[in-house]
């Protein structure tokens, strides 16, 4: 505040371009981004020749200023076009892999667990997705196995166990889980929880609650490959790890 009162006094004290001259004690004029603004308001603080300088600075800095704008708009057209390509791709790759669900027929299941399944009285058998086990699949403090909704090959889901996952829990809004039974490759049973997460920009199912148990009864590694089924039992969901 007492830089601009001193720099209003300094104004007032000057009339004309010598005045301010012999204030700056006759040093030679170099026209600044100060003399830009000022000029305008106040051409009587300079001389012809100083309004001229002034006047190329002034070109100078739209020129600089132009290029900056014209650079600025370029950058954002870039990121704009490869955002555009990046969802392209994106949508390229779903639609092939959705193309590639319906094109790839199920793996053969096992005779085993056809007899286990026909022994529960078991019905409506549906391959769901091969999955690769995860360090995070594994590690206790987890304790669950996740299934990106990306991956599944078929809906396997009622409606009002769709709307039962979508349920939420608490003020934090915790998901609700949906009571399953899940047969390991050894048909051994276990009572676990199917969960709905959202994570970033994707859905995940989760069986959770006891799926520590199923790794430490298999002795389940980081990059084993399983398959996953679904079936029912008087309408209860089931789940089949092999």
């Amino acid at each position: 505040m007492r830089e601009y009162e001193v720099l209003k006094e300094l104004v007032a004290n000057i009339s004309d371009w010598k005045t301010r001259q012999k204030m700056c004690h006759n040093k030679p004029f170099k026209a600044c981004y100060l003399d830009v603004i000022i000029s305008p308001l106040a051409p009587q603080f300079y001389s012809k020749q100083e309004l001229g300088e002034v006047n190329n600075v002034h070109k100078l800095l739209s020129k600089l200023l132009n290029e900056s704008e014209t650079e600025n708009t370029k950058s954002m057209r870039r990121k704009r076009s490869r955002k555009i390509k990046e969802t392209q791709e994106d949508e390229r790759m779903m639609e092939k892999n959705k193309k590639a669900k319906h094109e790839a027929p199920p793996p053969e299941l096992a005779t085993v667990f056809k007899n286990r399944i026909a022994e529960l009285n078991g019905e409506d058998i549906k391959f769901l997705m091969h999955k690769t086990l995860f360090m995070s699949d594994l590690e206790q403090n987890n304790n669950r196995l996740s299934m990106p909704l990306s991956k599944f090959m078929c809906e396997f889901l009622t409606e009002a166990e769709k709307a039962n996952l979508e349920e939420r829990n608490g003020a934090k809004g915790r998901p609700q889980g949906l009571e399953v039974t899940v047969l390991d490759p050894n048909l051994r049973e276990f009572s676990l929880q199917l969960k709905k997460w959202k994570m970033q920009s994707t859905h995940i199912y989760n069986l959770v609650k006891n799926w520590n148990n199923i790794v430490s009864a298999n002795d389940f590694k980081k990059d084993q490959q399983l398959q996953i089924w679904s079936f029912r039992v008087h309408h209860n969901l089931y789940f089949l790890l092999c």
